[in-house]
């Protein structure tokens, strides 16, 4: 089970302001790969996360630091670092949102997948993640099936608009501003207008995108070139790009402010990197709400979340045992009996059928086992020449010898 580790730099150990310098990409982490190494890499709002099997961690630490100008040192202080069970725990956790800084949020699958599809483009991930990764799958969909998780769907663009009805009561009357067509700010804007907001603006760099979300939830779109007339305008700013740079600025915002009398503005930033410097937050009467502020909202469902979150836990418990045991037949000799387990069971459901009595019986089984032990001593004699994990686990996917397998099961 240590095969795989993992070291995650998120939201719980590391503030927004060190977490929006750190990120990898697949081709990134392909400059340290080996023969046989395997890494998958993620990155969101909330983390930057390598999982991998055959690598040394200082080797990834070292990798970060020269991509983010953090010490080797700084990093393995704030990272956590997960070995085996834990590294896959974690990885169940963070595919069913169980480990989000709102716990239940969706978004985060299908960050994951779209992350595997570039780690599997770089060819970056192997037998071990492939498998690992299709199981937290697997685990978040039966989540997502089987508790009631998923009726309390929240994300980080939710809590936003719930910060700001905190602070500003009824926000009905409230102009608000959204800065962003991605998928963080399309929730934000939609969780707007259900709570009745009127005056809804979208800006977006592409304006196209601004106007087909804008078209949608009956909001304005306006060019990126207003931005700064909009803030003057605007009671409350949601903001969630993929800037690199900050597109909100401090001098901005003080002649903004001016141009507004000094009357009071929400600006909230989910985006990482962020959206807005810091430092706008420093103006009198800007109130400027970053993403780590979010842990401070009340879950209005922590109840019913706390009782579907035991049941997600049972579910994940079960599904690493039998990513366990998936491990544990990754070797030659676990698998060549699984294979002649399997042709013992042939055989008997063969015989089920056959209407013979035991002299026949007994001369077709013979006949049957000839048969099958020359039909598996080719993959069998193979498995012993090459006793290497690709080739043990192609041997199991083509004989169907593991659980994941509906026909399998249910013999």
């Amino acid at each position: 089970m240590n095969l795989i580790g993992c070291i995650s730099i998120n939201h719980r150990n590391t503030p927004v302001e060190i977490r929006e310098q750190i990120h990898i990409e697949p081709k990134d982490i392909l400059a340290i790969m080996e023969k046989d190494s395997e890494a998958f890499t993620l990155n969101t709002c909330n983390r930057t996360e390598v999982y991998f099997r055959e690598l040394d961690a200082s080797a990834i630490y070292a990798r970060l630091s020269s991509l983010c100008g953090i010490s080797q040192d700084e990093l393995e202080d704030m990272a956590d670092h997960f070995m085996g069970r834990e590294a896959i725990r974690h990885m169940f956790m963070v595919a069913c949102g169980l480990d989000s800084l709102v716990t239940g949020e969706p978004q985060i699958l299908g960050q994951i997948k779209d992350s595997y599809r570039d780690c599997l483009a770089a060819n970056t991930t192997g037998t071990l993640l492939n498998k690992a990764l299709h199981r937290a799958f697997r685990t978040a969909k039966r989540i997502r099936t089987e508790t009631d998780i998923g009726k309390y769907s929240v994300s980080v663009a939710s809590e936003a608009v719930e910060l700001a009805s905190h602070i500003f009561g009824d926000i009905t009357d409230s102009s608000v501003l959204v800065i962003g067509a991605g998928d963080m700010a399309s929730i934000a804007a939609k969780r707007l207008k259900n709570r009745g907001v009127k005056k809804l603006s979208i800006i977006n760099r592409t304006h196209r995108t601004a106007c087909t979300l804008a078209e949608e939830l009956g909001g304005v779109p306006k060019p990126f070139e207003q931005l700064e007339d909009e803030l003057t305008s605007c009671d409350i700013v949601i903001s969630s790009t993929g800037s690199a740079t900050p597109l909100i600025t401090k001098d901005m915002i003080e002649a903004v402010m001016k141009r507004r009398k000094n009357s009071p503005m929400i600006i909230i930033d989910i985006a990482v990197p962020r959206d807005v410097d810091p430092d706008a937050g420093k103006v009198y009467n800007c109130y400027l709400y970053d993403i780590d502020a979010l842990k401070s909202i009340v879950d209005r469902h922590i109840k019913n979340r706390e009782e579907s979150t035991e049941q997600a836990l049972g579910i994940i418990n079960h599904e690493i045992e039998s990513f366990e045991n998936w491990l544990g037949s990754l070797n030659a000799n676990t698998t060549i009996k699984d294979l002649f387990s399997l042709m013992e069971e042939y055989i008997e459901e063969q015989l089920r059928d056959i209407p013979l009595g035991e002299e026949g019986k007994g001369l077709a089984e013979n006949a049957l086992r000839t048969t099958l032990k020359r039909l598996i001593h080719r993959p069998v004699s193979f498995l012993k020449a090459h006793p290497d994990v690709n080739h043990i686990e192609q041997t199991r996917r083509i004989f169907q010898l593991d659980e994941d397998y509906q026909d399998r099961h249910k013999r």
